[in-house]
C-alpha cells in the first residue's frame, strides 16, 4: 500500500497535507490530514477536514505571534 501526500496550504512555517492511502491502481483507501510547524508543537493528524482547517488556521495565528517565525518571515526565510 502507498502513500499519496498533497500540500493543502503553506503560511508561516505551518502546512496541511492531505494523506491519502493507496491500494493497487492508485486507489484511495483511506485519507487524513497533516499540520506541521517550525513551533515545537508536534505533527498533528486528523481525519476530519475542517477540524484540520480550523487548526491550522489557529496555528498560524500562533506562528504569526512567536518571536522566531517572525524574524525568520522578515529575513524572507518564509513565506
Amino acid at each position: 500500500m502507498g502513500t499519496r501526500k498533497t500540500l493543502i496550504k503553506s503560511q508561516a512555517g505551518v502546512k496541511l497535507q492531505r494523506i491519502e492511502h493507496l491500494a493497487g491502481q492508485q486507489k484511495v483507501v483511506q485519507s487524513s490530514w497533516r499540520l506541521s510547524t517550525l513551533r515545537a508543537n508536534q505533527p498533528r493528524s486528523f481525519a476530519d477536514e475542517i477540524q484540520a482547517a480550523d487548526a491550522f488556521d489557529m496555528e498560524v495565528i500562533a506562528a504569526l505571534s512567536d518571536p522566531i517565525i517572525i524574524d525568520m518571515q522578515r529575513r524572507g526565510l518564509l513565506d
